[in-house]
């Protein structure tokens, strides 16, 4: 935030000089403050943009309609999308993703939908990203199964999903408890070469795990490890849940001391002292035989 005020002052110390601003450095500044969530500030470097007669441009537009819709004034946000329209300013895939993405996190997906239908008409083409915010919103409101049919149409369109698309996939299914529809996403993401990322298997693993399907979801952060995807606190929240609900560490379940390495160094890092910590007495109680190497 405190280079993006530098930056703006930078900007009124060379105007009126020999140096003349143009849109380009207004939309640098504009794009900044907006992802500092800075749009009233924003939106007056717009104004005084209008009266110099510099024009602004799809970029400028895009980062302000971006910057209202994270504070949530999707009036504002809206408007200016009008705007666009008004002074003959083509809205490209960015911008529209920008708003189809804003109103799905709201679970408003029939009005991005309806964006979407607007898009295709002005020859916009739809993209992953913008698939992957329809998926996501429709998971976010529990209807997995239309998530599930714009995952199986966009290949016919010709839109091929990401790790993305698949990470939105499987969060969805195992919110639902669908863990075995999961799985297999899960697996046909990795034969299809598209390597899962911490988020796809944070999901797999929260889900195998308040599913009672402990082992599978220990196989998975050993495997997760072993693809050089780093655990995170979400990981580590999940197996607390699993092993330390209940005070105690699941008998046949035997997960090898690097696994619990991995999750006690984990846990100290983020500050779970105290989890950490149950964990270690009860391998002492379990017989586990703990050494440094």
């Amino acid at each position: 935030m405190g280079e993006t005020r530098a930056a703006l002052q930078m900007l009124r110390k060379i105007e009126g000089k020999l140096i003349n601003t143009n849109v380009v450095m207004h939309n640098t500044i504009i794009d900044s403050l907006c992802k500092d969530k800075l749009v009233l500030d924003a939106y007056g470097l717009y104004s005084e943009m209008i009266a110099k007669k510099i024009y602004p441009d799809v970029v400028t537009f895009s980062s302000l309609i971006y910057g209202f819709c994270i504070v949530g004034q999707f009036k504002d946000a809206f408007r200016l999308f009008h705007e666009m329209v008004l002074k003959n300013i083509n809205r490209d895939v960015y911008t529209f993703n920008i708003l189809v993405d804003a109103l799905c996190k709201e679970g408003d997906v029939k009005v991005a939908k309806n964006l979407l239908a607007v898009m295709m008409k002005e020859g916009v083409i739809p993209d992953v990203v913008t698939y992957n915010s329809i998926m996501d919103g429709y998971c976010l409101v529990n209807e997995v199964n239309k998530a599930k049919h714009v995952f199986n149409i966009i290949s016919q369109m010709g839109v091929a999903p990401d790790a993305h698309t698949y990470s939105i996939m499987i969060n969805g299914f195992c919110k639902i408890k669908m863990v075995d529809e999961a799985l297999s996403l899960f697996d046909e993401m990795r034969r299809r070469g598209i390597a899962p990322n911490t988020v796809t298997y944070n999901s797999l693993i929260d889900g195998l795990c308040k599913s009672g399907r402990i082992p599978y979801a220990w196989e998975l952060v050993d495997t997760m490890h072993n693809n050089g995807q780093p655990a995170d606190i979400f990981t580590y929240n999940s197996l607390i849940d699993a092993l330390c609900k209940n005070h105690h560490i699941d008998q046949g379940i035997q997960p090898d001391m690097y696994t619990y390495n991995i999750l006690i160094d984990g846990l100290c890092k983020g500050g779970r002292l105290k989890n950490a910590q149950d964990i270690f007495q009860d391998l002492l109680i379990k017989g586990y035989s703990l050494h440094t190497q």
